[in-house]
């Protein structure tokens, strides 16, 4: 039988479990491997279409797949050998973005084509990416899930802080480039994914599925499918997350397209383009330590409350300018409070769900809130050209503030008290 991987009790022994040093190593690989190819799809979107609308609706496409896609996987990984469905990700994305590469090489890459390999690799990354997630509860404790989370805002910060502007650069060196990268990335995350040391607990579906006929595993899978969307469903706290992280995913993806795709348009250079993703990175990697200093004190209603409004005043300025550096900084501080959101409140959502329903919980979360964010794309290269860029800016930022009066008119988010005192606090 497999060595079971004890939680660790501090932060520091973090680092001395080997199961999660394997998984920070193929976490981040995947991490990187999406921030090299997140611009450059943009900009070969728009090389290829030439059209801000066409760009757009490549991202909301592979968007939409993934959600879908997502909805079923987090029952799927709780069923099954999370380390295994991890390298199985990790491969299909080496295929997918190896052929990309070999196409763009060969000079026979077309949008259709693009289009058909960005939709069929989001599919299967929403349907086996919240094995990783999922797999990060059996490796460290409840009380140092918070400080976890937080490392890994920290991480996808510093990398998208230097991926995003690295992807520009690559790309205007030749196109291919930044997408061969990806490729590799996704083979280095298969790769450490091999030393994650598995939980001792087998998946239960797997189990009880092994040996019986289609129908009887079919229904199984129902079952508890609908056990996960249930025990979310039922709880009013979960409800109010749902409706106020889907207005601001959606308002804050909304900026980040319509910029990006406004500055595309107006001829900047794709490595400044770039740097406007770094500015972004940059306050969330600060948003990330200042989350770790908080994680495990700050009373996570007050906080969370403060965020959402931060986000919202923040934003403004990019309604009455769309000069590049008044771009870069607004839209770099609007984002800093994210680290901190997503440490405090959903490390008190996940720390409160049952170990073998992290998969499911993970997915009831994370579709709802990310499947107006799924058109973001869309609707920003649509806005553009109809209402411009500062209505299209304003129409975002509205969106985000109904985000944030959810959230204060709400009392049970309000009060969520500090992770020392979760053990006593009820998910209602």
């Amino acid at each position: 039988m497999t060595q079971t991987a004890q939680p660790t009790d501090t932060g520091t022994r973090l680092w001395n479990t080997p199961a999660y040093r394997a998984w920070f190593t193929a976490d981040t690989a995947t991490a990187v491997g999406v921030a090299l190819r997140s611009l450059a799809i943009s900009l070969i979107g728009y090389a290829l279409s030439g059209s801000t609308a066409a760009a757009g609706w490549l991202g909301s496409a592979a968007a939409i797949a993934q959600q879908v896609c997502a909805v079923f996987g987090g029952t799927f990984v709780d069923r099954h050998d999370r380390k295994l469905l991890i390298i199985v990700n990790a491969v299909a994305g080496l295929a997918c973005w190896g052929g990309v590469t070999g196409l763009l090489m060969a000079g026979r890459l077309t949008y259709p084509v693009l289009l058909g390999i960005a939709v069929a690799c989001s599919a299967v990354n929403g349907f086996l990416g919240p094995a990783s997630d999922a797999m990060l509860k059996s490796i460290v404790s409840a009380r140092n899930y918070p400080k976890a989370r937080s490392l890994n805002e920290g991480r996808d910060a510093a990398v998208n802080m230097a991926g995003s502007p690295v992807g520009g650069f690559l790309f205007s060196v030749t196109p291919w480039l930044p997408f061969l990268a990806t490729a590799v990335m996704y083979a280095v995350a298969g790769v450490a994914a091999v030393g994650i040391r598995r939980p001792n607990r087998a998946a239960n579906g797997a189990k009880e599925a092994a040996g019986h006929s289609l129908r009887t595993a079919l229904t199984s899978f129902a079952r508890d499918f609908s056990q996960g969307w249930a025990w979310s469903l039922r709880r009013r706290m979960l409800l109010a997350v749902m409706v106020s992280s889907a207005l601001l995913n959606f308002g804050i993806n909304g900026l980040q397209y319509g910029i990006q795709l406004h500055l595309m348009s107006t001829g900047v250079d794709a490595t400044a383009i770039g740097f406007i993703n770094t500015g972004v990175f940059v306050a969330m990697l600060l948003g990330a330590f200042i989350a770790g200093k908080l994680s495990d004190r700050a009373p996570v209603g007050p906080v969370v409350c403060a965020s959402f409004i931060f986000v919202c005043v923040a934003a403004l300025p990019l309604v009455w300018s769309d000069a590049y550096w008044v771009v870069l900084v607004a839209n770099a501080v609007a984002c800093l409070p994210f680290p901190i959101v997503n440490a405090l409140m959903l490390g008190f959502v996940f720390a409160k769900t049952p170990d073998d329903m992290q998969g499911r919980v993970t997915v009831s979360l994370s579709v709802p809130a990310q499947v107006l964010s799924a058109f973001s794309s869309a609707a920003a290269g649509s806005f553009l050209p109809a209402v411009g860029y500062r209505w299209t800016m304003a129409i975002f930022v509205a969106v985000m503030a109904v985000s944030a009066v959810i959230i204060l008119r709400f009392r049970p988010l309000r009060t969520i008290p500090s992770a020392v005192e979760w053990e006593h606090t009820p998910l209602v």
